[in-house]
């Protein structure tokens, strides 16, 4: 008998490690979702707005008020950058409904006041095709631009709540659930030369991004610099300072490797 519950005992310990370790790995592969969004904005005060969706979104219709038309993608108190007006977008924000055919965003606007949209909320929207209750629609992480100026103020960057509505602003969703934001990275490198084309040696070049955190890098013998693990989705200006040449600053929207950023002295 004892040897039987010393062999039970044990077996059990092994199904007890077994599950744990189970449990370890799917808690490393299942990935972190959260109720907000995150978005990031460029222009607007009379340039065009530039929204990029950080996140892939997923939606899911609670009632049958969506059958109709939408889906329109609202996000809760991101600010008002178009004041009332609707304006085209392109960019590579896509939607699906049910695990069908990718949709593009074509729209954009904010300023509204329609049942369960705010004056303080920014929607995009594609085709009004309708999704019945029970759908599934999913928002892809990406960017779209304003074929047009937006007029009002450019919103700040952050995490908002986001959910559905129909064509007439009637909310027929649960709130969005976003994918975890991803840390990716990127890498800007280039040259600093004099106005002779020559490689210009310990020049400073510096990198400051929109809240004004600034890194710096010295340009090598040749005149040859690089920065590395700079968060990609961002806006950055890029500056030189020399004791002997003047150097035009360079704005970049960072969203893959950055290589031959050369700056030139000015004459």
């Amino acid at each position: 008998m004892k040897k039987t519950d010393a062999k039970g005992q044990m077996r059990m310990k092994l199904k007890l490690r077994f599950l744990i370790a189970a449990v370890f790995v799917l808690a490393i592969f299942i990935p972190v979702v959260q109720a907000q969004a995150y978005l990031t904005f460029e222009g607007g005060n009379g340039a065009p707005l530039t929204i990029t969706l950080q996140q892939t979104v997923t939606y899911t219709i609670n009632n049958s008020n969506c059958s109709a038309g939408g889906p329109v993608f609202i996000f809760d108190g991101a600010g008002d950058p178009l004041q009332g007006l609707f304006l085209p977008v392109t960019g590579t924000i896509t939607f699906f409904i049910n695990g069908g055919t990718a949709q593009p965003i074509t729209a954009a606007a904010s300023g509204v006041t329609a049942n369960n949209i705010s004056p303080n909320d920014i929607f995009i929207f594609g085709a009004q095709t309708g999704a019945p209750n029970g759908s599934m629609i999913v928002l892809n992480a990406g960017t779209v631009m304003t074929t047009s100026s937006a007029t009002g103020p450019t919103p700040a960057n952050g995490s908002y709540p986001t959910f559905i509505t129909e064509g007439n602003g009637v909310q027929c969703s649960e709130n969005g659930i976003a994918t975890a934001v991803t840390a990716a990275s990127v890498s800007i490198s280039g040259r600093v030369l004099t106005n002779s084309r020559r490689g210009l040696s310990n020049a400073l070049v510096y990198l400051t991004d929109r809240e004004g955190n600034a890194r710096a890098a010295k340009t090598n013998s040749f005149g040859y610099y690089r920065f590395e693990d700079i968060q990609a989705g961002q806006t950055v200006t890029m500056t030189v300072v020399s004791k002997r040449f003047q150097f035009a600053p360079k704005v970049l929207n960072l969203n893959e490797e950055v290589t031959h950023l050369n700056f030139l002295a000015q004459q």
